[in-house]
């Protein structure tokens, strides 16, 4: 063998040597990205985890709240008068109606809640006018806001199957829809009695469960007014009521 073909049999065996090593780098750099590929799927792996255990916690909490709220209708039948602040009646007669709307509670604890919603109630009064052979009645319309704290007493108290015995009282705003009177079957419109009414509310019942979620509410509720309702007029709605409410 002369010097040339030992040149290019050297020659020959660095090309093998060199694509030997080419092939291994190719090799490694192809079990580095596997095992960087593979890493990132476990970092997304673990990541995607901890995203959804916080979707479920936070759904959790959702829930928790949610139980919290409940809404649901009440209706009922009313009495009513205009009386001075202080007194529960004067000698008018008692004026039938009806009230009826829609409730919100809000469960703060087992013994607390926070309850309000949205009525109609049908007040007024009626009298005989003295030395009149006649009789005024007055209907007045209202839209009314009550905000109640309500102190409940359950299980402690004695009361089985979710039963609670309850006691809520709170302020009142009430807005004049329609004002009118009767006199002698005539009626005619009120135009001087305010729009805005304000009042302190006092409401005892009794609820129990029905349908699993539900609850059932029996109270009685007397709303104690504090504005004046007319112009130059001393004297307040006074409504006692009887209502039925259902909760979902």
């Amino acid at each position: 063998m002369n010097i040339f073909e030992i040149i290019q049999e050297t020659m020959k065996q660095r090309k093998i040597r060199k694509q030997n090593r080419y092939e291994m780098e190719i090799v490694s750099v192809s079990l580095e990205e596997g095992f960087s590929k593979e890493s990132d799927h476990r970092v997304f792996g673990k990541s995607n985890q901890k995203v959804i255990v916080l979707i479920l916690l936070l759904l959790g909490f959702s829930v928790n709240g949610f139980a919290q709220f409940q809404w649901g209708i009440k209706l009922g039948v009313n009495s009513s008068t205009q009386s001075e602040v202080g007194n529960i009646c004067d000698n008018s007669d008692l004026r039938l109606g009806f009230n009826g709307g829609v409730v919100a509670k809000y469960q703060m604890k087992d013994w607390l809640a926070l309850k309000s919603g949205l009525d109609y109630q049908l007040k007024g009064m009626k009298c005989d006018v003295s030395g009149e052979d006649y009789n005024l009645k007055t209907k007045l319309n209202y839209l009314v806001l009550p905000v109640k704290v309500e102190f409940s007493a359950g299980e402690k108290a004695g009361f089985k199957n979710g039963q609670h015995l309850f006691f809520a009282t709170g302020p009142y705003w009430g807005y004049l829809l329609d004002a009118k009177q009767i006199v002698n079957g005539q009626t005619t419109d009120l135009n001087d009695f305010e729009d805005l009414d304000f009042g302190w509310t006092f409401e005892l019942g009794f609820e129990f469960p029905v349908m699993r979620s539900n609850v059932l509410q029996v109270s009685l509720n007397y709303d104690m007014g504090i504005k004046e309702i007319a112009n130059n007029a001393d004297f307040q709605n006074k409504t006692a009521s009887l209502n039925l409410g259902f909760l979902f």
